[in-house]
């Protein structure tokens, strides 16, 4: 299983793109894990033909996670994809994912490829994976995503404070990318994680990486810092690179 990090920055970050991961399976697949506005370009920069991504999962609505869904549908149809696309989201949040979609081709109606549009539930089954949901602490609900494949497990939070039930879902993972919006605590009720909470599950949980994004501009030199006496635990930056399983000192 093979990570690229296309963004790790706050909703209205300068330095960064919007939060997002690509993940490709040893067979080729790949999944795209949120889509704010700044990651089609992301992906233009790569190279990538129209057909590359197979599927897209959202962890939540919130407009640093889905706009840059019509950039990129409009890209697709712009260059003629052909290949089927899978959407995963939560049922709630179909309608507006759908408007996106719509003003891709806007005031045409339809794409020249098909969209399987699919509920996110806790546990289901795509090519070699084995994908599990739970939610987090955030202002609307969002789902933090494991990936399990032969041989390694990749977990993601998108948005929001650790809950038990992903604390659950992190447990284990060979490499988790987990929200950190602030270098101090915030009030337990927040609706973002931050360091102290990210430091004690990296140290409880003994993860071998875990990447923090999703940072505030101004929090990413702190968190750079209160990283380095921990091996396995960094500041996530754009175009990073991983292959699971990790080798030793691949973190950074």
């Amino acid at each position: 299983m093979k990570i690229d990090i296309l963004g790790c920055g706050s909703a209205f970050s300068l330095l960064n793109n919007t939060s997002a991961i690509r993940v490709i399976d040893n067979a080729g697949y790949q999944l795209l894990i949120d889509c704010g506005p700044t990651i089609p370009r992301a992906l233009w920069q790569r190279g990538l033909e129209v057909n590359d991504i197979d599927a897209l999962f959202f962890t939540h609505i919130h407009p640093d996670h889905c706009t840059g869904l019509t950039a990129l549908l409009n890209h697709w149809k712009s260059f003629q994809r052909t290949k089927p696309l899978i959407i995963w989201s939560q049922p709630a949040h179909r309608p507006a994912l759908l408007q996106l979609a719509n003003l891709a081709n806007w005031p045409e109606s339809g794409l020249c490829f098909a969209i399987d549009w699919r509920d996110s539930t806790p546990e289901w089954r795509w090519q070699n994976w084995l994908l599990r949901t739970a939610f987090t602490h955030h202002e609307i609900p969002n789902l933090a995503l494991r990936i399990e494949a032969p041989g390694a497990t990749l977990f993601y939070s998108g948005d929001g404070r650790p809950t038990p039930e992903s604390i659950a879902l992190m447990a284990g993972a060979d490499l988790a990318f987990q929200e950190c919006a602030s270098a101090t605590a915030l009030p337990d009720d927040a609706s973002h994680g931050d360091f102290p909470d990210c430091l004690a599950l990296f140290t409880r949980l003994k993860l071998p990486a875990l990447g923090l994004y999703h940072c505030h501009d101004c929090a990413r030199p702190i968190l750079a810092q209160a990283c380095q006496p921990h091996p396995g635990l960094f500041v996530s930056e754009e175009g990073m690179t991983f292959e699971l399983p990790l080798r030793r000192g691949e973190t950074r």
